[in-house]
């Protein structure tokens, strides 16, 4: 999420961070809008570790297309705009696997770890994950890059999407079997940005259990304050709606 001449600009991630909490979502426009105001939670150790690991396993997914000689094209991420049009030249010369594409569709831009030309000569979109099993967001974060995709080439949505596994494996998804929900989420999402008051009474409770991210404290403290059941000891979320 950023300012780009006054306007907001997603990325996938913050979309698929309003689905995982959109508490989290709220404080992180909060957080764009008043600087300063309020404080996000520092990386902890384990997740700069994950971090640092994750970038790893894309660099070496990276560095096995460059010895396969798949054609690999790099596009450089310092500046958007330059990427882009790196990108729209790459994709007209049907380049065989671009790395980091930069792609947009009206309010959402971002960068995709790989489109990778198929034999029907269209591109597919593949992300690296480092989880060694599928998680549910994947295909929800891979149909909004393959939205900007379909937006940045004028073409339809690509058929099928996919993720590199940690552990090397390759899953692929069917673009039509989470397209629908995709674009509920998405829509929900935007809702609730313009609907955005900035006044903090208006922040969407945090869910129990729910992943809160770097607003996790803030969570914490909600919960503490208002004596939420979710501190109770191995309750679960059906006990604390009842």
């Amino acid at each position: 999420m950023r300012k780009q001449s006054g306007i907001i600009i997603y990325s996938p991630t913050d979309l698929i961070r309003y689905l995982a909490s959109p508490f989290a979502s709220w404080l992180d426009r909060y957080h764009l809008e008043n600087p300063g105001a309020i404080r996000p939670d520092e990386q902890t150790d384990e997740e700069k570790l994950l971090s640092r690991t994750g970038d790893e396993h894309e660099q070496s997914v990276l560095t096995g297309y460059k010895t396969s000689s798949s054609g690999v094209l790099e596009i450089s991420k310092d500046d958007f705009a330059a990427a882009h049009v790196a990108t729209l030249t790459a994709i007209k010369d049907k380049a065989a696997i671009i790395y980091q594409a930069a792609l947009q569709d009206s309010v959402f831009a971002g960068f995709a770890d790989f489109l990778i030309l198929d034999e029907s000569g269209k591109y597919q979109v593949w992300d690296t994950k480092l989880a060694l099993s599928p998680k549910p967001y994947y295909p929800i974060q891979l149909c909004c890059y393959s939205e900007m995709l379909a937006a940045t080439t004028g073409q339809e949505m690509p058929e099928r999407i996919g993720v590199i596994l940690g552990n090397g494996d390759r899953v692929e998804f069917r673009v039509e079997d989470f397209i629908h929900y995709y674009r509920h989420i998405k829509e929900s999402f935007l809702a609730m940005q313009t609907a955005f008051s900035g006044n903090m009474v208006d922040c969407p409770e945090p869910l129990p259990r729910a992943e809160h991210g770097r607003w996790s404290s803030y969570a914490e403290k909600f919960f503490l304050d208002e004596d939420h059941l979710v501190q109770v000891a191995n309750i679960t979320v059906g006990q604390i709606k009842n």
